[in-house]
């Protein structure tokens, strides 16, 4: 007999495959973005690979806070594991699907995540109006841009990675003098758009980048409270190494991260 004919799972209706694709990510996410992965993954829909919940039902069962809850879903998605469509407020459902890569099981065309062209524009505006280097209105040539991204089948996930590189691309020049402007248009970050489009960056690697960006931009934040303040870097905090001359620390390419 066939020693796989004699298992028999003892509780078959919360079974999940855990395929190559989740050691993939526990070698490349840190312990809370894989907890929470793994949540998401017990509890979406089979056929849909998608989850309707929101931040506070998250918080309360993996016992975690809601900002950590937050943090490891923008972590999920500018590693591209998942697509992240929560609401601002944490006590309305929002909508979580798995990328097809991560996802196990088959889906039928047509049964992804619905997305109109409103909707996408929508969550480029908020990626982009939520960092602190960047002062604008989100103008229509903004709009334009975004709709033009949306026709050409761009991830929000690759637009978020974009926006995560070019954000920290700015800080790094501003640590190091280069500049004390702010990014005024979504046409900053086209080219790097192509860049990150043609190259591949791992999850810890888009992890590192965020947590990164977010100390970056917390000095900056501090430092542009007062337009007279000269830029103080506060103490304790790792040198940001000087860029290579004379190309800018805004244009460098993608770091090479195994």
């Amino acid at each position: 007999m066939n020693p796989a004919a004699l298992l028999k799972l003892k509780h078959p209706q919360g079974w999940f495959p855990a395929g190559p694709q989740m050691e993939t990510i526990l070698t490349q996410l840190a312990d809370g973005p894989f907890k929470l992965f793994v949540y998401l993954c017990l509890h979406a829909r089979r056929d849909t690979g998608t989850l309707e919940t929101s931040q506070n039902t998250l918080a309360k069962n993996l016992r975690k806070s809601r900002r950590s809850v937050g943090s490891y879903l923008k972590q999920l998605q500018a590693a591209g594991v998942c697509h992240v469509q929560m609401t601002q407020n944490p006590h309305l459902q929002g909508l979580i699907e798995i990328c097809e890569d991560y996802w196990p099981y088959h889906r039928e065309p047509g049964e992804r995540v619905p997305e109109d062209e409103s909707a996408y524009v929508a969550q480029v505006k908020q990626q982009f109006l939520a960092r602190a280097c960047v002062s604008s209105s989100f103008s229509l040539a903004d709009q334009r841009l975004a709709r033009q991204w949306f026709e050409q089948g761009v991830p929000l996930e690759r637009i978020e990675q974009t926006l995560l590189l070019g954000c920290t691309r700015k800080y790094v020049a501003w640590r190091n003098g280069q500049t004390r402007t702010p990014i005024a248009s979504l046409r900053y970050f086209e080219s790097i758009l192509e860049e990150v489009s043609s190259q591949s960056g791992s999850l810890s690697y888009w992890s590192y980048l965020r947590s990164r960006m977010e100390r970056l931009e917390g000095l900056w934040v501090e430092n542009h409270q007062d337009p007279q303040t000269t830029q103080n870097l506060s103490s304790g905090q790792p040198p940001v190494p000087r860029a290579p001359t004379p190309a800018s620390a805004e244009n460098q390419p993608l770091p090479e991260v195994s």
